[in-house]
C-alpha cells in the first residue's frame, strides 16, 4: 500500500552569482531562515561576504559581536553602515539592500570610509525577494571563487548548499545510504565539538545538487526525527 506523500516546504532561491536554487524540505510549524555567502578572489587578492536578511548587521552587532555604529554612507544609492566591535577585535561593514543585508568582516579597529567605498564600489548588486545577486565589476578582474546558500530550521539544523564548482569536492567515492531523493554519508567533523552543534554533519548527495546538513544539538526533537527531516530534503541548483 502506497503512502501518501508527506508536506513540504519548496524554497526557490536566487544564489550571489544569479543562479537558481531549489531547496524541498519536509513541511515544519517553524519557518526556514535563509542566508549565503560568496568569496571573489583575484592575484593576491580576496575577500568574503555573507548575505542576510534585513536585521542581519543588526543582530550581529547586538547578538554575535557587541559593536557600535562608527559611520553611515552611500555607495550607489545604498546605505552602507560601518560598525567596530566594543572589544576593539574586528568590524563590520554591511550594505542594506531592499530585501537582503551584503556584510564583510574586517579585523581589528573599523577601516577607513574610502577603503570600505571602494569594495561595496566594486561590486554589481541586485536585490531581489529570492535573494541578492553580488557580482564583481569587470574592471576589478576578481572572480568568484565560492559560493553557497544556508537554509536553517529551528531544533532541527542547518542545511548548506555549495555552488555547482565546490559540489564536487563533497561527495565522497562510495556509495551513501539511500534517502528518498538520493543518498546520504555521515562524516565527522574536525576538532572539537562546538556548544549546540553535532560532531557530525551528513553530506547529501540529490539528483542536482549536493548539501552539507548539520544537525542541532538540543532536547527539542530526537534523533530519529531529525533523520526522518533529512531524508526528505531534496536540493537542486540551477546555473544561469
Amino acid at each position: 500500500m502506497a503512502h501518501p506523500a508527506s508536506p513540504t516546504h519548496r524554497l526557490d532561491l536566487v544564489a550571489p552569482s544569479g543562479s537558481q536554487v531549489t531547496v524541498v524540505l519536509p513541511a515544519e510549524r517553524s519557518a526556514p531562515s535563509v542566508a549565503a555567502a560568496v568569496r571573489f578572489a583575484g592575484g593576491s587578492y580576496g575577500t568574503g561576504f555573507q548575505i542576510g536578511p534585513r536585521g542581519y548587521h543588526d543582530f550581529a552587532c547586538s547578538q554575535v559581536a557587541p559593536a557600535t555604529t562608527r559611520e553611515r554612507f552611500l555607495v550607489h544609492g545604498r546605505e552602507v553602515v560601518v560598525a567596530e566591535a566594543d572589544d576593539g577585535e574586528s568590524s563590520v561593514a554591511t550594505l542594506i539592500g531592499a530585501y537582503h543585508e551584503l556584510m564583510t568582516v574586517y579585523a581589528g579597529p573599523a577601516p577607513r570610509r574610502d577603503r570600505v567605498f571602494s569594495l561595496f564600489d566594486s561590486l554589481r548588486i541586485e536585490d531581489r525577494v529570492e535573494g541578492m545577486v553580488v557580482t564583481p565589476r569587470a574592471a576589478t578582474l576578481l572572480d568568484t571563487m565560492s559560493e553557497h546558500v544556508v537554509v536553517a530550521v529551528r531544533d532541527l539544523g542547518t542545511v548548506s548548499v555549495p555552488g555547482p564548482a565546490q559540489a564536487r569536492n563533497h561527495v565522497p567515492t562510495h556509495a551513501g545510504a539511500r534517502t528518498r531523493h538520493g543518498e546520504v554519508w555521515k562524516v565527522a567533523l574536525p576538532g572539537p565539538a562546538l556548544a549546540g552543534v553535532s560532531g557530525h554533519a551528513f553530506v547529501l548527495g540529490c539528483a542536482a545538487g549536493v548539501a552539507e546538513v548539520h544537525f542541532a544539538d538540543t532536547p527539542a526533537r530526537t534523533d530519529q526525527e531529525r533523520l526522518d527531516w533529512l531524508d526528505g530534503i531534496d536540493v537542486a541548483w540551477r546555473p544561469r
